[in-house]
């Protein structure tokens, strides 16, 4: 309880909104879902947010505060809402104030704002994060296999982040949180091996394409959507510049795009 408190005192005085959030939006977005899964729920709330544009840089700001829209997303942002907002849609408490603690809690470190690096930056570890507090089972070391890598592609670009272009501080601590999250071990499913491991992927599930760029985690994320006999998967895509489904199978998108390595495979707990 102390805990929720400390959360909403939080988000009252440090949110930032994009939009008008309000009760209303939140049960609008989370009523009449059908799935009995959180997955499944993900995917019905995200068919909702269809054609709803695609947005970079939304969560910048000269202070670090919970920024949150409902009006447009990127791969990230889209991915973490709509994953509040299943969870928000399985309470008694289908509110703003909700969906809001929600955000926080899976895109800051124990939901705690303190500053730039209190963000969870890197893919990777936000999913390890949630893992970590049982939000989800990450599935990559089962059907894939550990690729050694080193996470630190915010550092060694620094000239891309406004926050600590020229801010040796911040950059410090940047370079201490990639040094925690270089502790995890890092594991993906390979192209070459995705035909095979493809069946054990379901509706819903969180697919995030993992890099073939030096100190990069994951480029890109969404979720996956089985459509008659074939896997496909629903994004905010920066091509298609809205939120959609995949006009390609999951298996010709990873092939086509060079940048990608292979897959990482998140399974939310229901």
């Amino acid at each position: 309880m102390l805990k929720k408190i400390a959360l909403l005192f939080l988000l009252l005085n440090q949110t930032g909104f994009g939009q008008q959030i309000d009760d209303e939006t939140v049960k609008n977005l989370t009523n009449d879902l059908r799935s009995a899964d959180v997955g499944g729920r993900m995917l019905e709330i995200g068919q909702k947010l269809i054609g709803l544009p695609y947005l970079t840089g939304s969560l910048e700001a000269p202070v670090e505060k919970l920024t949150c829209r409902l009006d447009g997303f990127d791969c990230y942002t889209f991915v973490e809402t709509v994953l509040a907002l299943a969870r928000v849609s399985n309470t008694e408490d289908v509110s703003k104030d909700a969906f809001l603690s929600e955000m926080q809690y899976l895109r800051y470190r124990n939901g705690l704002i303190d500053g730039y690096a209190s963000r969870i930056h890197y893919f990777f570890e936000w999913a390890k994060r949630a893992e970590e507090n049982g939000l989800l089972k990450d599935l990559t070391p089962t059907l894939g296999t550990r690729h050694p890598k080193s996470i630190n592609f915010m550092s060694t670009h620094r000239q891309y982040y406004p926050a600590f272009k020229t801010d040796n501080a911040v950059l410090a601590d940047i370079k201490a949180m990639e040094a925690q999250v270089d502790k995890y071990p890092f594991y993906e499913i390979k192209k070459a091996d995705f035909q095979k491991m493809k069946p054990a992927i379901k509706n819903g599930d969180i697919i995030a394409f993992t890099s073939t760029i030096n100190g990069l985690d994951v480029n890109h994320e969404g979720l996956a959507l089985w459509i008659n006999g074939e896997l496909f998967f629903m994004h905010a895509s920066s091509e298609l510049k809205k939120v959609a489904i995949s006009n390609e199978p999951l298996s010709v998108y990873l092939d086509r795009i060079k940048k990608h390595a292979g897959l990482m495979v998140l399974r939310v707990n229901s």
